[in-house]
Parts: C-alpha cells; sequence; structure tokens
C-alpha cells in the first residue's frame, strides 16, 4: 500500500557542538494527507564547509492511515545539498502499536528549504 503526503514543521529545538560540528535536533512534525499523525522526531547532523549535511535520525509517529490507528517509528538517513533535503525512510521492525502492529516498509521525504516549512512524504508499506 502507498501513503503520501505532507510534513508541516511545528517545532524546533537544535543544538550544536562547536568541538565537534555535530547539530543535534528535535522537531516536532504533522503529517497531513493519507497520513495523518503528529510526530517527534529527534535526529543528528553534521554539515561540512559545503554547507552540505548529512544526518541520522528516529521518528515516532502517532496518527491515522485509513482505518487503522496507532504508532510506529521511521529511521531517517538524509541528507541536504543545494537547498533540498532528501531522507530515505524505513519503518522500525516490532516498532508499531495499536493497528500498526506488525507494519513494515520504506519511503521518502524531500524539503525545498528555500521555501517554506512543508515537505512531500511517500510511504509504501504492508503488514505481516
Amino acid at each position: 500500500m502507498l501513503a503520501y503526503g505532507t510534513v508541516k514543521l511545528f517545532g524546533l529545538d537544535e543544538k550544536l557542538d562547536i568541538n565537534t560540528g555535530l547539530r543535534r535536533s528535535k522537531l516536532t512534525h504533522l503529517y497531513l494527507g493519507d497520513i495523518e499523525a503528529e510526530s517527534r522526531f529527534e535526529c543528528l547532523a553534521f554539515a561540512g564547509a559545503s554547507g552540505n549535511s548529512n544526518f541520522v535520525g528516529l521518528e515516532y509517529l502517532s496518527g491515522r492511515i485509513g482505518d487503522r490507528v496507532g504508532g510506529f517509528i521511521l529511521q531517517h538517513i538524509g541528507s541536504v545539498k543545494s537547498g533540498l533535503s532528501i531522507s530515505t525512510l524505513n519503518v522500525i521492525s516490532g516498532s508499531g502499536t495499536g493497528d500498526f502492529a506488525g507494519i513494515k516498509g520504506h519511503g521518502r521525504t524531500t524539503w525545498n528549504m528555500s521555501g517554506n516549512a512543508t515537505s512531500q512524504v511517500l510511504l509504501e508499506y504492508s503488514f505481516d
């Protein structure tokens, strides 16, 4: 099954470690479209001198896809280059709660950072 939608940023807390260049971020997202959920996302990023960055993170979504209600965790692995953020998503096995028990899947988010605080999301998912 496929789920499409947008993700809006509505909370951000970042801390930069000037000794290592690592940035720790806690974000709060609102998913709209096929996925209706709120999420908490924590990530670790590094930006080099070029301004490009790489990040990894985990995001807990709580909400609805279709008739199913519950929560699950997405793993993000991504990069930001020339103002475009692209993140590969993987559902963490065993993380599903409620109607999302047994969920598995993968997907992608894209965010053009020059415009607004909204990204596009595509999630391909199934159940055991």
